[in-house]
């Protein structure tokens, strides 16, 4: 069985339009500025579920489940609803710092939220949306500090909320195509956070993205925090062989980063195929195999898991 603990849901008419365009992980890199008239239009159009494409991915590939998100431009609300349309497969993360979309500037205070805030709206995606964890964060919506403790006082309120739920947040590594935040993209600054928060599971995707500047930051941060997972989506075998002789299988987790715009990829092989090939090039022992794509993400989600089979069970009662 195979976990993806990194799917992306949610697309827009302009993103899809756009497959053509992103053939490669260059495309995808220069999207932004390759194509900006396009890039920009989808923070103009209504949302569209992808969740069956999803769905037809997940069973081509072998995944038995994906552990789901937002991207720009997608709600909290949007994630749960497409998650509760496939509940066997799809389990929601909630995005309590929902990241930019290309109009908007991080610059500006309506673009910022209150580590309140951020809180408040954990609490409800948790209370009323069943979510069971934190995906990906977009710190600079909450933060515009530099030092590494005092980042980590803006996102107390959000980590004392990931805490008493026994929760688990992942923190995005290396860079992204988006615009913004790339500072933040160096993971040193985790350290604190997670010496603060022993209970708070912590997980670093993309584990620094084959980068080696940024992998040594996060199994640095791995290394001194048994409570810091490193996720593989965009590594390589050679950063997960090393990975694995660090810190070992039980804190490293499958995941693809799959997405709207990623799903297009094919040159050299898909996002999913390409993180399947990492494992079995980084490891041929089929316990180890095992941990990476199933066992790991079992235990870091296994209760959460429950938790949201119970809230789409209770639903109809609720309603």
């Amino acid at each position: 069985m195979i976990i993806d603990s990194h799917v992306h849901v949610g697309t827009f008419p302009s993103v899809e339009s756009a497959g053509p365009l992103l053939s490669t992980v260059p495309d995808v890199v220069a999207f932004r500025t390759r194509h900006r008239e396009l890039y920009e239009r989808f923070a103009h159009e209504e949302p569209l579920d992808n969740g069956e494409t999803l769905i037809e991915d997940l069973d081509k590939y072998g995944i038995a489940k994906a552990i789901v998100q937002s991207r720009p431009g997608i709600s909290n609300d949007f994630v749960a609803r497409i998650a509760a349309r496939h509940p066997n497969r799809l389990i929601p993360l909630a995005v309590p710092t929902p990241w930019l979309t290309p109009t908007d500037d991080p610059r500006q205070a309506q673009n910022m939220m209150s580590p309140k805030e951020v809180a408040v709206e954990l609490e409800r995606c948790i209370a009323e949306l069943g979510m069971v964890g934190v995906g990906e964060i977009f710190l600079r919506r909450l933060s515009r500090k530099l030092h590494p403790e005092d980042i980590a006082d803006d996102l107390a309120p959000m980590m004392d909320v990931i805490a008493r739920h026994e929760a688990s947040v992942q923190i995005p590594t290396a860079w992204t195509q988006l615009p913004g935040g790339l500072y933040y993209g160096d993971p040193i600054w985790v350290d604190e956070v997670a010496n603060r928060y022993p209970s708070a599971r912590i997980v670093l995707t993309k584990m620094g993205r084959g980068i080696d500047h940024y992998f040594e930051k996060c199994l640095s941060v791995a290394m001194r925090n048994e409570n810091v997972y490193l996720e593989i989506s965009g590594s390589s075998s050679s950063h997960l062989r090393r990975a694995l002789q660090v810190i070992g299988p039980t804190r490293l987790l499958f995941g693809t980063d799959w997405s709207p715009v990623w799903r297009f990829v094919r040159d050299p092989a898909p996002v999913v195929v390409k993180s399947i090939q990492n494992v079995e090039e980084a490891t041929d022992d089929p316990d180890v195999r095992r941990q990476l794509f199933s066992s790991t993400a079992l235990s870091l989600y296994d209760v959460s898991i429950s938790k949201w089979t119970r809230h789409i069970q209770e639903r109809p009662a609720r309603d």
